[in-house]
């Protein structure tokens, strides 16, 4: 095998795997402020439909860190676990990721984050996330927040919550559902364009160099 033909096979395998990673947690959504919060000692499961607008990849689940509501969670105030499970609802509710968030996760915004990726999600499918939020920690939802943000690139569908103890599959949700504070997530990646502009021109160059030898 030639130098070059050697090269090019290793170009193409360098770059098959590069990505926009993500340097911190980046929530997915998240907001400056809290106006109130509070809890009905009644475990819910708090779910979130979304479709993602191009392909990512997922590295964090996260949940919602009840705050001094003048402001940003710090320290935590987390007293329980709670659990979070990410669901590819286009498979019919396959599970693709599950963790359990305390306090001594990652703090990032107002959510504590834990590790679980990367997670990849095509764009154009549907999928649900669903956090528990157990019967002691303040929860909080979307009218008692101030200056929300949507970071990450998804279309949100719906909100669905249910009598739970456990993150578990839904898929059911309407857009009139109250968006509840609640499960997160974060660490989205999503490929370089320029990446993949050059992962193209090697391997057409690969795919040209494998023609001639074959026809030599």
């Amino acid at each position: 095998m030639s130098k070059r033909f050697l090269g090019l096979f290793i170009l193409a395998g360098l770059m098959l795997p590069v990505a926009a990673k993500a340097d911190s947690v980046q929530p997915a959504w998240d907001f400056s402020t809290v106006t109130a919060q509070g809890t009905s000692g009644t475990s819910y499961a708090f779910g979130i439909l979304f479709t993602p607008t191009v392909n990512v990849w997922v590295d964090y689940l996260g949940y919602y860190d009840p705050v001094n509501v003048d402001g940003v969670s710090q320290p935590s105030l987390m007293t329980q676990s709670h659990s979070v499970a990410l669901y590819d609802v286009t498979t019919g509710g396959t599970s693709l990721a599950v963790t359990t968030v305390t306090n001594a996760s990652t703090l990032s915004g107002h959510f504590l984050y834990n590790s679980v990726g990367p997670v990849e999600l095509l764009a154009g499918d549907t999928y649900e996330l669903v956090g528990v939020s157990n019967t002691v920690d303040d929860y909080t939802y979307y009218s008692l927040v101030n200056g929300y943000t949507l970071n990450a690139p998804i279309d949100i569908t719906g909100y669905n919550e249910n009598v739970a103890t456990f993150a578990g599959y839904d898929g059911t949700a309407t857009a009139g559902d109250a968006q509840y504070f609640g499960p997160d997530m974060g660490g989205y990646d999503t490929p370089e364009p320029n990446s993949l502009l050059l992962l193209g021109s090697g391997l057409a160059g690969l795919a040209g160099l494998i023609k001639r030898k074959l026809m030599a």
